[in-house]
């Protein structure tokens, strides 16, 4: 018995040095040699210079799984944590795309029902149902935050009017500052953008469209499109919410003292500003803040829904105003609801924020 467990001891530990180096090779090829950062909540938990490191294994007793992370150097273990306990571990070089570490999830590629039902308290006219049909993309699992959105805007040499005279749209103003009762967003200080102190973690706001678009661009993503962002949001439900029927005080930052329909609300004196990202459980595609917390701009021009079934749709293409999605801090609940679209100037701000869509360099997501 006693070798028998022995030698089960020895295959498992052959085993485990088999996997050595094979996720910083993945990590080195995506983002160069300089930094790993362990990532939870849009936080760092642990970080260490890749050249102080050997290995980073992802090991399982049983099997090669997802239940403990290692960072190994010269045979020992410097750091493990459980992978439920983290989000993403990011090989980062602070020379590429400084400070905006976003974490990605995978959805799915899949045929879903764009819009709501007539009998879909508080539907809309223009939430008229049509089939689409998407094919697999990715999505960052939060919404962008003030410090990476003030990361960015020091990269690119903004200044305090926001105006960026280069990129995709020259001579647009990117970002406005925050002040007087909204004040949780950035500050021009000392020549350089800052966010709020204690409010780095939270969604970035009074964003522009194009402000949006361009750190987008940067980041080696995109915008997601409107039906992109509604089918991600649904996350496989034909509910007005993907938390069913309601959507309560527990489940998203909303006016709660104006819940769904006929739902009601333990708690309804409610935050009446943003909330640090993933404070709120995230959805079964794992994206946290789909509803409420801030509005989200989507790339697509605000206009009517076709009426035939349409693969990847991209929008109307006339218009002069931008979709944005889920609701914010200051919006009632139905105004949260997965089918709710509404349009701004391209130029607006108010309380806008964002997430991206596309291969979003930096970033290894565990989910």
């Amino acid at each position: 018995m006693l070798n028998k467990e022995k030698s089960r001891s020895i295959a498992e530990k052959k085993l485990f040095l088999s996997l050595v180096g094979l996720f910083v090779s993945i990590g080195l090829l995506q983002a160069q040699n300089d930094t790993m950062y362990i990532m939870k909540a849009g936080s760092v938990i642990y970080k260490q210079k890749i050249t102080n490191i050997d290995s980073v294994i992802f090991y399982n007793l049983l099997q090669v799984q997802t239940d403990t992370l290692y960072i190994m150097k010269a045979g020992s273990v410097i750091y493990q944590q459980k992978v439920t306990n983290i989000d993403s571990v990011i090989f980062y070089n602070p020379g590429t795309n400084p400070g905006i570490n976003i974490t990605t999830v995978q959805i799915p590629g899949g045929t879903f029902t764009m819009g709501s039902p007539v009998s879909e308290v508080n539907h809309e006219s223009n939430e008229t149902q049509y089939q689409v049909t998407l094919t697999a993309f990715k999505m960052s699992k939060y919404e962008i935050t003030n410090a990476q959105y003030a990361a960015f805007l020091n990269t690119k040499s903004i200044g305090s009017n926001g105006l960026y005279t280069g990129g995709t749209y020259p001579f647009k103003t990117l970002i406005y500052a925050t002040s007087g009762s909204y004040d949780w967003g950035l500050h021009y200080t000392g020549g350089q953008w800052l966010p709020v102190t204690g409010y780095e973690n939270n969604p970035v706001i009074k964003v522009t469209w194009y402000g949006a678009a361009e750190f987008a661009t940067y980041a080696g993503g995109r915008l997601p499109t409107e039906a992109e962002w509604e089918y991600a949001c649904r996350g496989n439900t034909t509910t007005p919410f993907n938390t069913g029927n309601c959507l309560s005080d527990v489940q998203a930052n909303y006016l709660w003292v104006y819940p769904y329909n006929t739902c009601t609300n333990t708690n309804t004196t409610y935050p009446f500003k943003t909330q640090p990202v993933g404070t709120y459980t995230a959805n079964s595609y794992g994206l946290h803040d789909m509803h409420g917390n801030v509005l989200e701009w989507c790339n697509d021009l605000l206009g009517t829904y076709p009426t035939t079934a349409q693969t990847n749709p991209t929008g109307a293409v006339t218009g002069s105003e931008r979709v944005f999605r889920g609701g914010s801090w200051y919006s009632n609940a139905q105004a949260c609801r997965s089918a709710y679209r509404n349009g701004m100037l391209p130029g607006s701000n108010d309380r806008i924020g964002f997430r991206v869509v596309g291969p979003v360099v930096h970033c290894l997501a565990l989910s």
